[in-house]
């Protein structure tokens, strides 16, 4: 026996019944009639994408660094947040690029695992200090002391490590949309609101949604330094840390299947999102998201990160490798501030009496 369908009014969810002599049914509760076909698809694909999302992820298998390294590789500790960061053993004295603690202690390379990508840095020092100075000019009342050339020379390049996603996606998804009209006479302002169901469906492919392995690493800030061009990525060669830093992942693949798994459903809502942007307001009301060939990746990211400290508070900023984004949060010095405002509330004043004046006579 088939499972009768009891349709409820998109509108106000009174219950509908069929009018007689007609394919609709009615509601009379609001007065609004559905064509009963229309309705049957709004079921339908409520429920394909009410239903739960299943992502399939492989298993990760770590590699180990082999033996016969192509640099000599040290182990580098931080007494004060506990990094534990590798890099090129000729590497100079160094500060934590994690607290911007300037006590590290050198040990012998114990090996780890091995990546299995890496993103090049593509900006040196120089060029990655020259970005941090050119952002900051966007900050008109840092504090002077903010800009000491010896505190940002302890610039710290670091290959961030992490995992990587691919996978191939079903989405189903359903909005609630809105279309506002507004128009005039000549004796009223009129506002019109139309409402409106919608529903995406398609396939969807995703490559190289990363998601950071360092716990240390603040995920705000590495979110927000991206994005990072994967075309540049290449099979990891210990070459690659000769000058840099290199900090190993404490967040397993599997840690972060949860945070991919967001990602990836988010990016969808969103890509098929783009197709209703002729909707004033569009929210997503169910989505089911199934996708296979998940596919998981170590890698390797390159961020030149710097800490400075101002009355009693670390300001941290990371700057991507590659495209010289910087992300972080400047101190503000309220003498500056109020002395800026000062100049310009006098002269603002000093304007309105010439005005005045000018009236007057």
């Amino acid at each position: 026996m088939e499972t009768i369908r009891n349709y409820k009014c998109p509108c106000c969810t009174a219950p509908l019944v069929y009018k007689p002599g007609s394919d609709v049914l009615h509601c009379n509760s609001c007065d609004n009639s559905f064509p009963l076909e229309t309705l049957e698809q709004m079921a339908d694909a409520q429920e394909t994408a009410g239903g739960t999302s299943k992502y399939d992820w492989e298993h990760y298998e770590p590699r180990s660094y082999d033996s016969d390294a192509e640099i000599n590789l040290a182990n580098y500790s931080c007494p004060s947040c506990g990094a534990e960061i590798s890099g090129d053993d000729t590497l100079g004295a160094t500060v934590c690029p994690y607290c911007g603690n300037s006590t590290i202690v050198k040990g012998q390379f114990e090996g780890g695992l091995k990546p299995d990508y890496i993103i090049p840095f593509k900006l040196d020092k120089k060029s990655a200090i020259s970005a941090f100075e050119a952002d900051f000019k966007n900050a008109p009342f840092l504090p002077n002391n903010f800009k000491d050339k010896k505190k940002i020379a302890e610039m710290a390049g670091v290959y961030v490590p992490f995992w990587t996603f691919d996978c191939d996606c079903n989405a189903s998804i359903v909005y609630n949309a809105e279309r506002i009209t507004a128009w005039s006479d000549s004796n009223y302002n009129y506002t019109k609101t139309d409402y409106f169901k919608l529903f995406r469906s398609g396939n969807i492919s995703f490559a190289n949604i990363p998601v950071d392995g360092s716990k240390k690493a603040d995920d705000a800030y590495m979110e927000a330094v991206e994005p990072f061009d994967y075309n540049d990525a290449v099979v990891f060669s210990d070459k690659y840390l000769s000058g840099y830093l290199a900090d190993k992942y404490d967040v397993t693949a599997d840690e972060s299947i949860d945070r991919a798994n967001e990602r990836v459903k988010n990016s969808a809502v969103e890509c098929f999102r783009a197709t209703t942007a002729h909707y004033t307001a569009v929210i997503p009301e169910s989505t089911k998201i199934d996708f296979s060939n998940g596919k998981i990746r170590y890698s390797l990211l390159p961020v030149w990160m710097l800490n400075i400290k101002y009355k009693d508070k670390m300001y941290k900023f990371a700057i991507n490798g590659q495209t010289g984004k910087v992300v972080g949060e400047y101190p503000v010095d309220n003498g500056k501030k109020w002395r800026y405002f000062g100049i310009v509330a006098g002269i603002a004043y000093a304007v309105a009496i010439a005005a005045a004046r000018f009236l007057f006579f």
